[in-house]
């Protein structure tokens, strides 16, 4: 029988089917950033923001288009590696600033543009260079559940962070929780979704379907409280960029996939990495800049009468 996870038409048609994926996270992110602005609250983190949000009918609508992503997404890890899949996710972050800045009315900025492009391009190259091969299509439970204990742990001591954080500077360290458990999310759906097939009904019994709902229910707060802290610029690089990162390296342990490690390959990967460090630094401050400068322009709203409206 064939391994599922070879062949060159599997791995193209998981990367077709994350660019889909892709491109609608992009359409939802947009949305659901508008929608975040909106929310008042004195409290650096709202655990009940998806609750708030869910009364929205703008966000509702964008649920679709989340929905519509990961059925992609998954199938996509269904077909092929972590580590192809993976590094098309970045992509979604171009997409994303695009149709924001065409949402708001304005073009990207070559300083801003510049920046995603590095990000995205780092962490492409710094995938492909590795050469990844190999792997197996389910993961135990146990390092499963190890790498959802450590997204829950990782994402409290984000959300601590933020508290002590100013508010323009909020939304990284929030994104990068929420992006750590978007990472763990893909590992789980990866073994979840052959195991939907093989089990069906029996799944109900299986402990990795619930830490799938865990880690996609954490993800999915921590990327609308970054959201709420700021704008896409702010909030989503970091998101977008650790997902794959995370996702790709729980697939070389997890899974056994393998990657190239020869001389030349870890010296392109290191420049790659560096690049997507500084696309996504680029890209923070700048729109921490652009929060001051409409700060500054702003007529200043007391946090009580914010609150009341």
């Amino acid at each position: 029988m064939a391994d599922p996870l070879t062949g060159a038409t599997q791995q193209a048609l998981s990367v077709v089917l994350a660019l889909g994926g892709a491109l609608c996270y992009a359409i939802a992110a947009v949305t659901q950033q508008r929608c975040a602005a909106r929310l008042a609250s004195g409290s650096a983190v709202d655990l009940r923001v998806v609750l708030r949000l869910a009364r929205t009918r703008s966000w509702q609508l964008s649920m679709i288009a989340v929905v519509g992503g990961y059925v992609l997404h998954a199938a996509a890890l269904a077909v092929g590696r972590l580590v192809v899949v993976e590094p098309v996710i970045p992509l979604g972050l171009l997409m994303a600033l695009v149709l924001g800045a065409r949402a708001e009315g304005r073009r990207l900025s070559w300083s801003e543009l510049t920046a995603a492009v590095a990000a995205v391009a780092g962490l492409a190259v710094f995938l492909v260079a590795a050469q990844p091969s190999g792997g197996q299509q389910i993961a135990g439970t146990a390092p499963l559940g190890f790498a959802a204990a450590t997204a829950v742990t990782v994402a409290a001591l984000c959300c601590l962070i933020a508290t002590k954080t100013p508010a323009s500077h909020r939304a990284v360290p929030i994104a990068i929780g929420g992006g750590i458990a978007a990472g763990v999310t893909d590992s789980l759906t990866k073994s979840v979704v052959p195991l939907a097939g093989a089990q069906q009904f029996a799944l109900l019994g299986d402990v990795r379907l619930y830490l799938l709902a865990l880690a996609g229910l954490l993800a999915l707060t921590m990327q609308q409280n970054a959201y709420r802290a700021g704008g896409l610029a702010a909030s989503l690089p970091a998101f977008v960029v650790l997902e794959p990162v995370v996702g790709s390296a729980l697939g070389l342990m997890i899974y056994h996939e393998r990657v190239g490690a020869d001389p030349v390959r870890i010296t392109i990967e290191v420049l790659a990495v560096l690049a997507a460090v500084w696309g996504i630094a680029r890209l923070a401050r700048s729109v921490i800049a652009e929060l001051g400068r409409l700060a500054e322009l702003a007529v200043p709203v007391p946090d009580a009468a914010r609150a009341r409206g």
